[in-house]
């Protein structure tokens, strides 16, 4: 099934049983997975955060759920941080982002959004034409699927689409 752009991501972790709630978090932290009640929640601060940047946190939270990531086993105690070893924490984090890039920014329709656009790249002349052309898709890009431009430029670097 085509899934519209950009991506209803509070929408798809409704579907997988995730809800999403908008609370008050300690600081510096942006989202976190926990029980409330008898349900797994999703709670995200919204405060001081762009929609794109919401967007991306609600997806790598889900992604930390779906994943079944330890830190989830572990948060039944309200306020206690879980006590991972730092490698296995790094390692989950890396796949909770990972999912979360291919959540809101589909590799495939990426590719296809990209190509569309690419041509105003490769016609440009010059370094300093073709940095701004290559910005101005990025920004046209990042508005199409909702996200960060810095996080849109990371997934194009990643799927070796810019170099």
């Amino acid at each position: 099934r085509t899934r519209e752009l950009p991506v209803d991501v509070r929408k798809i972790a409704e579907e997988l049983g995730y809800p999403v709630l908008e609370r008050t978090l300690p600081p510096g932290q942006r989202g976190t997975i926990g029980r409330d009640g008898g349900r797994v929640v999703i709670s995200v601060s919204s405060r001081g955060h762009t929609d794109g940047e919401l967007r991306w946190i609600i997806a790598e939270e889900l992604g930390h759920a779906a994943l079944g990531h330890t830190a989830l086993v572990a948060s039944s105690a309200p306020g206690a941080a879980p006590a991972i070893a730092e490698p296995r924490r790094r390692e989950e984090e890396r796949e909770a982002r990972a999912f979360a890039a291919e959540v809101l920014m589909p590799e495939e329709k990426i590719r296809t959004r990209f190509a569309e656009l690419a041509p105003r790249i490769d016609q440009s002349l010059g370094m300093r034409q073709r940095e701004t052309e290559t910005d101005e898709v990025v920004h046209v890009l990042a508005r199409m699927f909702g996200v960060t431009p810095t996080a849109l430029r990371l997934r194009l670097e990643e799927l070796s689409l810019l170099h």
